[in-house]
Order: C-alpha cells, then structure tokens, then sequence
C-alpha cells in the first residue's frame, strides 16, 4: 500500500513537473526583462478572520541588484531605502532610524523578489495559476520554512506588475496593487541614498 501511494506520488509530480518548468521560466523571464521600476502602491493588511487592520498608498521605486525606496505617504509618513547594502527605515513621526543589513532584513521578502538579480526557484516553489481577468499569475513557496511568510501570489500582465498578495506567518493577509508603472526608466541614483537627518534616534540591527 506505502508503494502504491508512492508511485502515485510520483506519477503526480511528473504530472506537475512540465506546468512548474513552465512556471519557473515564465515569472524569470518578466522578472529579468527590466532593470528599474517605478510607480505607485495601494496596500491593505487584513488579519487571520478578514477583518481590515490597515489601509496605506505610496511611491515606490526598484532598481536591480538590490536597490529599492519605498514611501509611504497615506496615512502616515515612513521611508524605507534598500541602499545595495543595508536598509534604512526612517519614521519621521518617531523621528526614529532602523538600520539593517540587506540580507537579514530582507529575507526571502517580495523586496527580495524584485530587486534581487538572482534566480526565482533558488529560493522558492513555483507554480502558475489560472488566468484571472487577462492576468498571469503565479504563486510562490518559500523553500526556507524559516521565511517570514508561507506563501505569495503575483500577478502580471503583458510588461507589467499589476500586484501581490502575501500570507504571513501569522495568518495575515497583504494585498498590494500598483499603479502608473514604469519599466526600464533611468532613476536618479539619489534615490537610493538615505542621509539621516540631524537629531534622529538610530537604531542599528
């Protein structure tokens, strides 16, 4: 009996194997076909019943290999500036500075995702879903259980990121979508520069 579910295991992955390649190769090539993105954000965090915890709109940029700035402007101010090595997280309403490490912060984080150059199924489990409403999705799985979530969706259409949905290790649910994006753009490198302002409480990790 343990044989026979093993085999049907393993016929069921041969099965899968062809649509998971697929997958794998699909969401690379969208992910490598740009070097910056820019555009803007709506997030909505929702707790483990579906209840509304959040609601929160901004800017963000991306510039591959592991440069990103994303500000939130609505309803409250904070920055958070991936500098290629250490990412900085200014609360001006705290007048308050987190300093991290770029790889203990980020994680295997959809951060991580995008502004990272290295290969998607190095570090996740990918499988294509049905087309929604003209759009491609996937979902992805971290291979680490050590992530900081256990699963995320992305969505995309023809050249653009429409957005993503992330399940934490809480049970809570992210919702982003974007806006206005931009491919390929030239950002000006100060982007990417956080000089902390006088007076402020820096906090190192």
């Amino acid at each position: 009996m343990e044989n026979i579910i093993k085999n049907i295991f393993i016929l069921t992955w041969l099965l899968l194997l062809p649509q998971l390649v697929f997958a794998n190769e699909t969401l690379d090539s969208f992910l490598k076909q740009f070097s910056t993105m820019q555009g803007q954000f709506k997030q909505s965090l929702f707790n483990e019943q579906g209840t509304l915890l959040e609601k929160s709109e901004g800017k963000v940029y991306i510039q591959r290999p592991n440069q990103f700035r994303w500000e939130y402007q609505q309803p409250y101010n904070q920055l958070i500036i991936a500098d290629g090595n250490k990412i900085w997280i200014y609360d001006s309403d705290l007048e308050q500075i987190t300093v991290k490490k770029l790889n203990d912060a980020l994680g295997k984080t959809p951060a991580f995702l995008f502004s990272s150059d290295s290969n998607v199924t190095k570090d996740f489990f990918v499988n294509q879903l049905p087309v929604e409403k003209g759009s491609t999705r996937f979902e992805l799985i971290p291979r680490n259980d050590q992530n900081q979530f256990d699963s995320m969706r992305i969505d995309i259409k023809a050249e653009s990121l429409l957005g993503f949905e992330l399940v934490d290790n809480l049970g809570q649910t992210t919702y982003i979508t974007f806006e206005a994006m931009q491919n390929n753009q030239k950002l000006d490198k100060d982007l990417f520069i956080f000089t902390p302002p006088a007076g402020v409480d820096i906090i190192r990790e």
